[in-house]
This record gives C-alpha cells, structure tokens and sequence, in this order.
C-alpha cells in the first residue's frame, strides 16, 4: 500500500541549530529535508545498513537542491517537513519540500532536490531499480490541469 502524500516528518530544532539572532540557521533546512527524506526511503523499505545487493539505489547522490526561505524560524520547538515526489526520471528523481511550523499553519521554506541514481563502479548515472520504481513510482504527484 502507497503511503500517504505529501510524506510527512516532525524535525526538532535545538539550540544549537540556531544563529546569533535566535533564528534557525539557512543549512538546517537542508539537514530537516534529507532527514526527513530518509525517513520517507525507510518507510519504503530501502536502509541504509542494507548491502548495496540489496538495495543498490542507495547509491545516489544530490545533483541540485533548490530552496526558498518564506518565513524564519525562531527559537527551538517542533517543525514538519512535507515531501512530495514530483518526477522518476531513468537515473534521476525529483522531490519537492516544505518546511512549516509543527501544525502546518505557517510556511518556513519551500525547495527541490534532485537525487541521481549512480554506477558504484563506473560513478555514471544509471537507472533506478524495478524495486524502486514499484515503490517510489506510485508516489510522483501527478500534475494537475492548473499547473
């Protein structure tokens, strides 16, 4: 059974993930999204402890991310990390990320991260697996008529 979309993960801010300004610092959101996308990778079943035998598509890597900061996050607490898959391509996927206050109510931060699915011998993009594809595939956010 799919999950649910858009994939949602509660991240915590700590002290020290704050700037001089009592203001969560700008790599944090990134350290929020790739947590929350290995939590979304676990949930599908694929580990990084697994052998590369058993899950060769851990071996990827971050072609681009893209990000917006809407709001500041101010002082520790609690915040949710939304993903979406919005494109599979052969070698490459698309997820897009929202990071909001823990309930939802405010956006923080919006973005885009490319993963590219690489040869562990030859470090050239190569394709997804089928047992990828069967679980990543169902989730990609089919476009709607307005965009």
């Amino acid at each position: 059974m799919p999950l649910a979309m858009p994939f949602r993960s509660i991240q915590r801010v700590y002290f020290d993930d704050l700037d001089a300004l009592n203001i969560l610092h700008n790599v944090r959101y990134l350290l929020f999204m790739e947590r929350a996308r290995g939590e979304l990778f676990n949930a599908l079943g694929f580990r990084w402890e697994d052998s590369l035998d058993d899950n060769p598509d851990k071996y990827h890597v971050v072609a681009a991310h893209e990000i917006r900061y809407v709001a500041p996050v101010r002082g520790e607490g609690e915040l949710t990390v939304e993903l979406e898959p919005v494109k599979l391509g052969t070698s490459s996927a698309i997820l897009e990320a929202r990071v909001r206050s823990r309930h939802g109510d405010l956006l923080h931060a919006d973005g885009k991260t490319r993963l590219v699915r690489l040869d562990p011998v030859t470090q050239k993009p190569c394709p997804w697996s089928d047992r990828f594809r069967a679980a990543f595939a169902p989730l990609v956010r089919t476009p709607t008529a307005s965009g």
